[in-house]
């Protein structure tokens, strides 16, 4: 399983609602897809940023998903509504051995 960590930090309050409504069609859309496991939003509450939890079957189906009409559509809408580039984290979920 792949564990996606994509943080966005909004220009202003006004922005991140954008946000939050623009990732409605996201999520919803997201969680349809074949090899999708889990897709959420959550808001920080210390910085007021929103992080978006996703869990893919593999590497594979997250590069699908990322070619996908709302995920391109996402990225175009909100572009200007962000302070910052998402700071996008991918993980492995396999639990490492030592």
């Amino acid at each position: 399983m792949i564990i996606v960590l994509a943080k966005a930090i909004a220009k202003d309050d006004d922005a991140k609602n954008e946000i939050i409504e623009f990732s409605k069609d996201l999520i919803e859309n997201s969680k349809s897809e074949e090899g999708n496991i889990d897709y959420n939003l959550y808001e920080d509450t210390s910085d007021n940023s929103l992080m978006f939890v996703e869990k893919w079957e593999s590497l594979e189906i997250l590069q699908k998903h990322m070619k996908t009409d709302h995920f391109l559509k996402f990225g175009q809408n909100i572009g200007d509504l962000l302070s910052t580039d998402l700071v996008i984290d991918v993980f492995n979920s396999e639990k490492l051995e030592f």
